[in-house]
């Protein structure tokens, strides 16, 4: 264990995103590639790289500059020798709260490499409902905001929504709630794709579509129009058993059916699903129905992305001591054993068991969270996905699943209705708290996530570290507490730095709606430009203090 020469006690492997604090150092190691690596728990690289890396770095597996690959001149020999233990406290510094162990040459949960970060993992669900929001043109302020997190997927129609359409040049579908969805209506969501620089998540409707209709969809954006979609959603929570199928099999037919249509127009194109509502049907827990294995035992390897929905609490609830019932207390529980998703920790559950399931059906396949918020019921996540224990369970959230290789992470939804609390944009396009959580960790947080751990409990304290491409190595802290808390970092494997600075979240209650970055609120102007981060202050680089209900980035430097 990385900590076993720094405190005594039993280890817990920290949260990528705690209280937001991202240490950013140059990273320098050995000469890796001998070939004994072992492969990451999602991994689908020979080096246990994982992902696609953000659009201009290098390709998945390859390391970091400066890290395993050798010298600024590309040689193969290290540009600096790097640190063997964590530098010694200067006489008479307070004495920590967290000690965090970081290791700069392998990734988290035993990969042999970092785990590359897929800019997918801040992806974002676009509501198709509101269309005033992008059609003919998007407004400058919600551009500015989406295109200001360089999200690397768009998921439109979105949800529900997706189901409910049916394509105007095809004839025989049918529903009472349906909608007409015409090429006019598809073109304006593709150039906001396109200005943003996003790549497409499609939602084909098989719940009231046909095979044909699908194909013909494929036909329209591909090959008459030549937007190169890539990624098509298939269906959506078929588990909710709203639609004709009532089971795995019936569905994994349907499947193949739509997917074979699609194909036979055009082959490049690569499929995400099943769109479960619950990771609980991942595995069959809580009495519940195994939809995943059983989808993927019926379609054979036919999916790039294994995709379901992440919503931890349930504002529908009816049994008053559910541990899904909303509350801040909830949202942040490490465990809930009436309830597993309502836990952070179901994330060690969920990721290892999609990894086998991909391996055994479809290798190679990437795990998609392509809805995630904090409650999906009728209260929209009021008091919750508008506060800052909001920000903070989002900014934890995307660094757990990070670290396990997730393909991508899709936020329901940028910009809703007004009733609609989880949206990251209010009404009038201000951005609520979880969008300064995406904006700090997309605008900071490197992009291979690095070994970390850390004796501090989770529900406090998560931790998180990356580097980056340029070589640098970040680390980004949370402090989920109502106290200022110090942090001891102890970094290995990276070359000696001198200087740190950081970029810091700050509200003043995990309640509070209102928040700050470096002291500032978060407008267009910011948003767009960026903010400056400041230098670590004090003599010694790796003593980070950690305001309350915080989010910091810290970055270091040769």
């Amino acid at each position: 264990m990385l900590l076993a020469s720094l405190m005594s006690g039993s280890l817990r492997r920290g949260v990528l995103f705690g209280a937001l604090g991202i240490v950013v150092a140059v990273g320098c190691s050995t000469q890796a590639g001998n070939g004994d690596e072992q492969p990451s728990p999602v991994g689908d690289t020979p080096d246990g790289s994982v992902g696609v890396t953000p659009t201009g770095q290098p390709p998945p597996g390859t390391p970091p500059p400066g890290v395993d690959g050798g010298g600024e001149d590309g040689s193969t020999a290290p540009d600096c020798v790097p640190l063997a233990a964590a530098p010694t406290p200067p006489p008479g510094a307070p004495q920590p709260d967290v000690v965090v162990a970081i290791e700069g040459s392998r990734g988290p949960h035993g990969a042999a490499a970092p785990v590359a970060i897929d800019r997918k993992m801040y992806g974002m669900n676009v509501a198709d409902w509101r269309p005033q929001d992008y059609s003919p043109t998007p407004s400058a302020d919600y551009l500015a905001y989406l295109k200001a997190l360089e999200p690397g997927v768009l998921r439109w129609p979105a949800g529900h929504r997706s189901q409910e359409y049916r394509w105007e040049r095809i004839a025989g579908q049918s529903g009472s709630n349906s909608w007409t969805l015409k090429p006019g209506d598809i073109d304006p969501f593709i150039a906001l794709a396109k200005a943003v620089g996003s790549e497409v998540l499609f939602g084909i409707n098989m719940k009231l579509g046909t095979p044909a209709a699908a194909a013909d969809i494929v036909k329209y954006l591909n090959v008459e129009k030549g937007y190169g979609v890539k990624y098509f959603q298939m269906g959506n929570e078929p588990d909710l058993t709203y639609g004709p199928q009532t089971s795995p099999e019936g569905y994994g037919a349907e499947l193949i059916a739509f997917t074979d249509a699609m194909l036979a127009v055009d082959p490049t194109i690569k499929f995400v699903g099943p769109e479960l509502l619950t990771g609980a049907h991942i595995g069959g827990l809580h009495n519940r129905l195994d939809w995943m294995g059983r989808i993927l035992t019926a379609t054979g390897a036919r999916f790039h992305g294994l995709s379901w929905h992440l919503y931890p609490l349930d504002s529908g609830q009816t049994n008053p001591n559910s541990s899904a019932i909303v509350s801040v207390t909830n949202l942040l529980q490490e465990t809930a054993s009436d309830w597993n998703p309502a836990g952070m920790k179901f994330v060690d559950h969920a990721m290892p068991a999609l990894a086998t399931l991909a391996a055994a059906h479809s290798p190679g396949a990437k795990v998609w969270i392509t809805e995630l918020a904090e409650d999906p019921g009728p209260l929209h996540g009021a008091n919750i996905s508008d506060t800052i224990s909001g920000a903070l369970w989002t900014a934890d959230t995307l660094g757990r699943y990070g670290e396990y290789g997730a393909g991508a992470a899709l936020r329901w939804i940028f910009k809703a209705s007004p009733e609609h609390v989880y949206g990251l944009l209010d009404a009038q396009n201000i951005p609520r708290a979880p969008y300064g959580a995406y904006w700090t960790l997309a605008r900071h947080f490197g992009d291979h996530f690095v070994a970390t751990e850390t004796a501090a409990p989770t529900t406090e304290i998560a931790v998180h570290s990356a580097k980056r491409s340029d070589g640098a190595l970040t680390i980004a802290l949370v402090n989920k507490t109502g106290t200022t808390k110090r942090v001891r970092l102890a970094p290995k494997g990276i070359c000696p730095v001198t200087k740190a600075e950081q970029v810091t979240m700050t509200g003043e209650s995990l309640g509070a709606t209102s928040f700050q970055i470096n002291g500032q609120p978060l407008t267009v102007a910011n948003a767009t430009g960026g903010i400056t981060p400041v230098p670590v202050p004090g003599t010694d680089l790796f003593d980070v203090e950690l305001p309350a209900y915080s989010l910091r980035v810290v970055a270091y430097t040769r």
